[in-house]
């Protein structure tokens, strides 16, 4: 059982991922990137197959590298920086020691070797943290770039903007949030599920501009064929609002298109 109540602010966790970062040479932002994908930064989180803590450490992973209290996370922060160090001494780059964090080592040194593809579930975490495939690491002396959370701000004030989110919205689908006269529209599919997972990937892409942020999931008929896709949309009060956001969001990476909901 947990040991610990969740922090319910990110400025001590952020601190602690600035800390363990340095001792191990990890840029922070990579490190924000990777525990808040795993966990959204709450350090009661429990996934569906058992993992643990803010840094989500099976329970035969916690064991072997010492980690007594998962559920602690000034213990499980500075166990994963830790871990991803000793991965990427192992395996040459920051994108492979993520996706041996996710995946598991073995699987990925077969990979490296024979080739084909990981999980699924793997390739979408490097990406996710690192804007780049897993294969792309594969290419020897290939490292990940230095990827701010927010281009506008400092790590310490775009770590902070991230908030903790409960374990439960990170594994289950989103309810609407209230419509609203304008959507800056992110992502959309025909199939509900695939739509909201679409977001939540953005969300992990975009951290300091969507997390947090539950959209408006919408039917709605595309410029383009007749068939309707379920939009998935930031909601605005006014056009202008959601231009606002279109452009920060463009600035980012991100495409976004305004419509009137």
């Amino acid at each position: 059982m947990p040991a610990k109540p969740a922090l319910a602010d990110s400025g001590p966790i952020c601190d602690l991922i600035a800390e363990n970062a340095a001792l191990t040479d990890m840029p922070p932002d990579f490190f924000a990137r990777l525990i808040w994908k795993e966990s959204r930064f709450d350090s009661q989180a429990v996934s569906p197959v058992g993992a643990r803590g803010i840094a989500q450490f099976m329970p035969y992973t916690a064991a072997e590298r010492g980690l007594e209290d998962p559920f602690d996370p000034v213990e499980a922060i500075r166990h994963s920086a830790l871990y991803l160090q000793d991965l990427r001494r192992e395996l040459g780059s920051w994108g492979l020691a993520a996706a041996a964090y996710n995946g598991g080592i073995n699987r990925v040194k077969r990979w490296m070797v024979s080739g084909g593809r990981l999980p699924y579930e793997t390739e979408d975490y490097v990406l996710s943290i690192t804007a780049h495939p897993a294969s792309w690491f594969r290419q020897e002396q290939r490292e990940a770039e230095v990827r701010p959370l927010d281009a506008g701000l400092s790590f310490d004030e775009a770590c902070r903007n991230l908030p903790v989110m409960a374990t439960r919205a990170i594994f289950a689908l989103a309810e609407s949030a209230p419509m609203q006269p304008w959507g800056a529209q992110v992502a959309g599919h025909v199939n509900e599920a695939v739509a909201v997972r679409m977001y939540r990937r953005l969300q992990d892409v975009h951290p300091a501009i969507l997390g947090g942020v539950e959209p408006i999931v919408m039917r709605a008929r595309p410029a383009s064929g007749p068939r309707r896709i379920v939009a998935v949309r930031i909601g605005a009060q006014t056009r202008g609002e959601a231009d606002a956001f279109c452009r920060r969001f463009r600035a980012d990476g991100g495409a976004c298109v305004v419509l009137r909901n």
